[in-house]
């Protein structure tokens, strides 16, 4: 356990944890890999995009795999880019 913290605390300090950052006008779209189950569930997810800041600010999905999460990512800044943010 010891050994995994040390790798995520040193995936964070390098920026190996980010599987892409867009800036779409006041929004940061990011997504990055946690390093555990963000859930506890199955299939586990191990990712997460979050939009933070502008209109959508804290809209977020987690993927279970590297390609899920890309793929995701661009879904999202494409989301943000074209379509208002929810009725609240």
């Amino acid at each position: 356990m010891s050994e995994w913290q040390d790798y995520l605390h040193s995936a964070q300090d390098s920026a190996k944890h980010l599987v892409a950052e867009t800036t779409v006008g006041s929004s940061k779209i990011s997504t990055t890999f946690a390093g555990f189950d963000l859930t506890f569930g199955d299939p586990p997810l191990l990712f997460e995009t979050m939009v933070l800041g502008g209109p959508h600010h804290g809209r977020m999905q987690r993927y279970s795999t590297w390609s899920e999460a890309r793929f995701g990512h661009d879904d999202t800044v494409i989301q943000v880019m074209t379509t208002s943010p929810p009725s609240e």
